[in-house]
Order: structure tokens, then sequence, then C-alpha cells
């Protein structure tokens, strides 16, 4: 059996997979926030008809959402793997070193044991005066896993797979590499989204695929190399928070997933939601539906769970 649950951690992303059968954890990114940002509580509060002129905070906005009927926290990755009772995570995979898909990585690193890390070789830069004093630890972890020479740090293993890499660990996992390669960490020179991990897990004739933060250049790549692979998708996570620039709509319409999976705080005004709906007729928010967890049994049956029913 699989199980994979696509956290609400407001404007970020996490994915927790585990892969029943053997044991192993997988996480996907991780977003450590304390609260929802002050876009989307505005947009929130717009969509129930909320007037915020006279509010002069986040979490006035926040309360006054509350009393409209909207529940729905933000989830910290952290206590949900303590409150699920996982305390290794065999690999965690940084899909890109943007900073919403890092938040959180220190800690989950001191709490847990990490036996894996897979990080892509980059030049990527921060800038440290944006970041807050957590931010600043997970960056430099970070740093530490990519830059080093050694393959492996105290106890825990780096490796940098890329499109075609094997090794019998994700192999057995179901796990194939579609991206990145050296053309598109070329093009992440300049758009640090285009080395994003693109992940596709099978299990048990289901299929899943993991687009990071994607975008146009790594999905025509896939749509020409991996059309095979890519046809009749069971679950997609929408790339770079269903936003119009993780959006490509041939792919997107050759995929023709049964779910897809949109993990989102602040909703830009390029939101492609409504795009995502043209081939696919659930297109889920974590914004909505809180955490999302899917099950696949070993007959190829999904099931899902919603925090929320929304």
């Amino acid at each position: 059996m699989l199980r994979i649950h696509f956290l609400n951690v407001g404007h970020g992303d996490c994915i927790i997979v585990e892969f029943i059968d053997n044991g192993r954890t997988a996480i996907i990114d991780i977003n450590r926030t304390s609260e929802m940002d002050s876009n989307s509580a505005n947009e929130l509060a717009e969509s129930f008809s909320i007037s915020t002129e006279a509010m002069y905070s986040t979490a006035s906005i926040i309360a006054a959402l509350e009393s409209a009927g909207y529940d729905i926290s933000l989830q910290d990755p952290i206590d949900y793997l303590n409150q699920k009772g996982i305390s290794k995570i065999f690999r965690f995979i940084s899909t890109h070193p943007h900073m919403d898909h890092l938040s959180g990585f220190n800690v989950l690193n001191k709490e847990f044991s990490v036996s894996n890390v897979w990080i892509i070789k980059n030049s990527y830069t921060q800038d440290n005066s944006k970041l807050s004093a957590s931010q600043k630890e997970d960056w430099r972890l970070y740093k530490k896993f990519r830059d080093t020479s050694e393959n492996k740090i105290d106890n825990t293993t780096i490796i940098r797979p890329e499109e075609g890499s094997e090794a019998d660990y994700y192999t057995e996992d179901g796990i194939t590499v579609l991206a990145p390669n050296e053309e598109l960490k070329e093009a992440a020179k300049t758009n640090a989204n285009e080395m994003s991990y693109i992940l596709l897990i099978k299990h048990k004739g289901k299929k899943i695929i993991l687009g990071g933060d994607a975008e146009e250049a790594t999905w025509e790549y896939l749509l020409e190399n991996y059309s095979g692979e890519l046809k009749n998708i069971d679950i997609l996570k929408a790339a770079h928070h269903g936003r119009d620039s993780g959006y490509y709509q041939p792919a997107v319409k050759h995929m023709s997933p049964t779910v897809t999976i949109v993990s989102v705080g602040k909703k830009p005004k390029t939101d492609a939601s409504n795009k995502y709906r043209q081939y696919c007729d659930n297109v889920w928010s974590t914004r909505w539906k809180g955490n999302i967890v899917f099950e696949i049994s070993d007959g190829g049956e999904i099931t899902y769970t919603t925090q929320y029913d929304r």
C-alpha cells in the first residue's frame, strides 16, 4: 500500500509519501509557517464578503474569518509527523531552493532520523535580509548539503539523482526521476523553478506526478520525451502552486489527471485553477480541503480523506 499526504502549509509545499510495504517514508519539500500570510487572509475575507478596511492586522482578519465559518488552520509538518508516529525519514527531496519549499528543513533534520537527502547541485543564492532567523538556519543547512563534495554528512547520505537515474531503493519504490537534466539546470540559472525535481510514482497500476515548481520549459521537454509515461495520470500535484507559470496546457491536456492538487496560500491573479478544470473534474485546493490524504491499496484502489469538506 502507498499513502501520500498533501499538507496544508499555506504558500508552500510539503508532501509526505509512505511506502507502507517496506516502511520507507519520503518527504518532498517542507514549509513551516505559523500564520496565514496577509494576502491569503485578505483574499479569503473578500470571498466571504468581509470588509477589512478597519482591520490593521492579519490576526484580526483571521479572527473575522473564523467568525464567518472559515476554520481551516495551517498545518505544521513537524507536528503532523509526530501525530502520525513517523520518526524516521528515509529520504528528503528538495525539489528546488526556494524558501517556501525549505522552511523547517533544519528542525526536520534535527528532530528526525533522515537517511538520505536529494539536492541538485546549483549556484542559487538567497537574500539573507529577507529571511527569518529560522529560515537562515534552514538555508545554512541546505547549502551545507548542496555544496559538500562528500557523499555523506554525519549519518545522512547526499545523492543527486537526475533524469534517467536508477537505483535499487527508488526503483523498488516505483519512483522515476523525469527531471531535471543538464539542459534544465542550465535554464535554472535564470529561473530556479526549472531545476525542479519532477517525480513519477507508480503503484499498483496508478500514477502520481509531483511537479515541484516546474514551468513551461520543463513540461515541454517532458511531453516531448515522456508522452507515454505522462498519459492518464491519476493524481497530479499542480506545479508552482497552481499558477499560470506552472501550467502548460498541452501537458495538462495530455495527462488528463483524475485529481489535481493545488498546494496554495496566496492566490495571485495568475491562478490557473480554472484552466486545470478544463481537463480535470477534481481540482482540490489545500486552502479549502486542508490536508489531503490518498491511499492506493495493493489491489490498485484509490481512496482519499480530506481534513475539511469544502
